[in-house]
């Protein structure tokens, strides 16, 4: 893996109840790069988006991010990645209704780095993603769509190495998918490679189309 090499995957496969869900996947994610991962509910986006994240083990293949090998790292050390390396954006948003913004995003515990600049951080990231001046609002009384972009300025404010989106702009107004895919932006400019797990026909367009993307279904994933 080069320096600048965010993801490794080699040849990974996955089956439940007999059915492969996809097999033989390989492809690599550098710096500021970005894949989509597409296809029919139930096809294993977020199973493979749970893989890459070191939350599950595919029967068959490698995963490596950053370098170091998911699967023969111990407990310990996949969540470390998890918290430095690994930025996660899930479907459920996973914001405590009853905390404020802030509080949100202040559950992130950096290694080296102190809680004034995550403060910076966070206002950085709320003005990303549009959200600007409600870091004290809570959570539990915006709509979704804010809520999911409290989800995208938490990973804005980690500044991961590999981010890992399932379905970020599902069910989101215009205005709200654009601002995840300005925050999207933001992490690429500043060198994470992105996996998004989308229906969205804008959202897999902003990854690269084609040349980016990896369909899961019948065909098991291949290009």
């Amino acid at each position: 893996m080069t320096e600048h090499q965010r993801l490794s995957i080699e040849g990974i496969g996955y089956d439940i109840a007999g059915r492969t869900l996809w097999n033989d996947i390989t492809f690599q994610l550098g710096a500021g790069q970005a894949l989509a991962l597409r296809g029919p509910s139930g096809q294993g986006k977020s199973t493979m988006l749970r893989c890459l994240a070191g939350l599950e083990r595919p029967p068959r293949g490698r995963v490596v991010v950053d370098g170091t090998d998911l699967h023969t790292a111990s407990e310990g050390e996949r969540r470390g990645l998890r918290r430095d390396t690994i930025g996660l954006v899930v479907q459920d948003h996973a914001v405590v209704p009853e905390w404020t913004v802030a509080q949100n995003l202040r559950v992130l515990r950096l290694r080296g780095v102190t809680r004034a600049a995550l403060s910076d951080r966070i206002d950085e990231a709320l003005l990303i993603v549009g959200l600007g001046g409600r870091r004290d609002a809570r959570a539990g009384t915006m709509s979704g769509g804010e809520q999911q972009r409290v989800a995208v300025a938490r990973v804005l404010a980690q500044r991961p190495r590999l981010v890992l989106a399932d379905e970020p702009t599902a069910s989101l107004d215009t205005e709200s998918a654009a601002r995840v895919r300005s925050g999207l932006d933001a992490l690429r400019a500043s060198g994470s490679a992105v996996v998004v797990a989308t229906h969205d026909p804008a959202l897999i367009a902003w990854a690269g189309a084609g040349r980016s993307l990896i369909r899961l279904g019948s065909d098991h994933g291949r290009p």
